[in-house]
Parts: structure tokens; sequence; C-alpha cells
């Protein structure tokens, strides 16, 4: 049996990893003062996404079942970004996942599916925005398209919002369509805090948290396929009715600690990451967890 919520990803700290694999000094590979480009290849030693380290459903599954998280074992990521100096940006940004969400999708439909690690998916992000200054806050609007190579019921676009002020950020990510992993109209909360320590050695912290709608048609309480109501505290998670609690309107996602330092100048980046789990949008209390990983950024 297969359990499964996908929070989204999307925020430039889009793995639960905060994106350590950035170069901590972009490189401009053109000569052109009006913008900037770097690109990061990444090993990182788990994907965990917006905290959900143990399951998002009915029972502690694990990535086996098509379940948190993305991947349970080492992953390889890639990304690339393009800054305007006049505040505009674009990037792309991917990674492995240990299950298929071409074979969770069609489960929806199909429901005698139960290899979900048959043809494993890679997650693809892409996104673009602007960012500007107002006095002494900064701000950002901005969206992330969701395409995933071996996807079905999965592709999906989020807006992003954000303000600032010092090294704190406060962003807010609502999903726009219904896929197997949200529903449209979640929104993803993080308030964030950088700081600078010595020996290059970069600290971060994202406290998270979810508002969600709770239904929608492969997540809720109605079985939109045959349009038959869950019994009481089950929730439909897209191929079926399950026991073990009803959707939450939210909940507390995570605290991530983490801390990034470049290796000399050979390009390479190591990173710590320590996850205090919360909740997912059924009420299960994610494990803490730690994930390394290392970088080179170019």
């Amino acid at each position: 049996m297969k359990i499964f919520y996908r929070p989204l990803a999307g925020l430039v700290l889009a793995t639960v990893n905060l994106s350590f694999a950035h170069a901590d000094d972009p490189v401009k590979l053109v000569d052109d003062p009006a913008y900037s480009w770097t690109g990061h290849v990444d090993l990182v030693s788990k994907y965990i996404l917006r905290g959900a380290t143990t399951t998002y459903g009915t029972a502690p599954l694990g990535n086996s079942g098509a379940d948190a998280p993305e991947s349970n074992r080492p992953a390889l990521q890639w990304g690339a970004d393009i800054n305007w100096k006049n505040g505009f940006y674009v990037g792309y940004w991917a990674s492995t996942i240990n299950y298929s969400y071409s074979q969770l999708g069609k489960s929806y439909s199909d429901r005698n599916i139960t290899n979900f690690q048959h043809n494993k998916s890679v997650e693809n992000d892409l996104y673009g925005g602007y960012n500007g200054t107002v006095g002494d806050f900064t701000y950002t609007v901005g969206l992330t398209g969701y395409v995933y190579f071996h996807g079905t019921h999965s592709d999906a676009l989020e807006t992003k919002l954000g303000v600032g002020y010092g090294p704190v950020t406060l962003l807010a990510q609502t999903l726009l369509r219904d896929t197997v992993w949200g529903n449209s109209g979640d929104t993803y909360w993080t308030l964030n805090y950088t700081h600078t320590l010595p020996y290059k050695i970069n600290f971060t912290a994202s406290l998270g948290a979810y508002t969600y709608s709770k239904q929608g048609k492969y997540l809720g309480t109605t079985d939109t396929l045959t349009n038959t109501a869950c019994a009481p505290g089950q929730s439909f998670v897209v191929n079926g009715c399950f026991s073990g609690g009803a959707p939450k309107d939210g909940a507390f996602r995570h605290l991530i600690l983490g801390i990034t330092q470049p290796i000399g100048d050979t390009g390479f980046t190591w990173s710590l990451t320590g996850i205090i789990g919360g909740d997912t949008r059924f009420g299960y209390k994610q494990d803490n967890k730690a994930v390394v990983g290392l970088s080179y950024g170019f």
C-alpha cells in the first residue's frame, strides 16, 4: 500500500538541504556586467523535501512505497542560475528521485499498480522572477514550474512571494494546480535566516509550515475517480481511501539548520543539514534527520 503527499519544492531552497549546492562566489562566464551566471552539480546523502523525512501517509512506509523522502539513498542534483543586475532572474534545478511519479499518477486510475520503483523520476524545477528593494526592505515575486521526467498528473506551477529585512526573509509559495503531490491552493511558508560565520562558513535556518486546501482531485476525503466519500477518519490519497487521519488545515513542517563551507579554492563546497521534523497534512510526525552533501560550483 502506498500513501503519498508531495509538498512542492521550488524555492531556490528547493531541496530541504537548502540548495547548498550553489557556489559561494558567482563566476561570470560571459564578459557582460549586466548579469552573472552560475552552475552546480551536487551529491547529497538523501533528498528530503520540506521536512518530509519519514512518510506522508498512514504508515511509516518510507521511500520504498513511493513515499517520503524523495530519495532515502544518495541523490544526484544539478542546476544553473542567471541573475541580472536589474533584478530579474531565471534558473533550473533538478534531482533524481527513488520512485516513479509516472507509476504514482497512473495508480489513480489503475488501482492494480503496486510497483512504484519502475521508471524512476527526475524532478526538474524551472523558475524565474524579480527581486527588488523598497527602502531597507527587499521583496521577490516569481513562479516555479515543476516538470517530471517519468511523471503523470505531477507537473504544476507554483507562485512565490517574499519579503526580507536584513538576514531574515519570509516566503510564501502557493500551488496552482491539483497534482498527485498537492492540492491547488496549498501554501508553503518559510521564515529564513542566514549568517556568515568565521572561516567562510555560511549558516542558514529555515522554519517551515503549510496551510492546506483539504480537497483536491488526488488528495482529500473523496475518491474523485468514483465520486465516493471516504469513511470518517479516512483520507483519499491518489489511489484509495486509507485509515489514519483526515486532512488538516495546516501544520508545522520543519526547522532546518544547516552550514556550508567552500573547500579552499577547489570549487567544491561541503554541507551539513539538520532537520527537525514536523507533521504532514495528515498529522504524521516526521523523524529528525541529518543530510550531508558535496557540491561543485562553476
